[in-house]
């Protein structure tokens, strides 16, 4: 299925996901299978620093999957992007 030429891809996408239609898209997170968590860089220090995060609501977001992507192939770790939603007051993560 071409996105460009679907206008209600994300609808079917959340559809075929089985979510409910309240459910607020948040951005794209990328897990570390290795770590078993979600990747989140600290900005407060002087030097950025990535690390891992279990819940998924404290990883770093990324709004286009085309910037999830980019930073999967610039770093060398065993990632994976995932698709973050809020549900209620519920956050979930699912592989894209």
């Amino acid at each position: 299925m071409s996105v460009e030429s679907n206008s209600k891809w994300f609808s079917d996408f959340m559809e075929e996901l089985g979510l409910p239609s309240n459910s607020i898209f948040q951005g794209y997170v990328l897990y570390n299978t290795e770590h078993d968590g979600f990747m989140a860089i600290n900005k407060e220090t002087g030097q950025p620093r990535t690390h891992y995060v279990r819940p998924s609501a404290w990883a770093h977001r990324y709004p286009y999957i085309q910037l999830a992507s980019d930073a999967v192939r610039s770093l060398n770790d065993h990632l994976e992007i995932h698709a973050l939603f809020v549900i209620g007051k519920r956050f979930m993560a699912f592989p894209v």
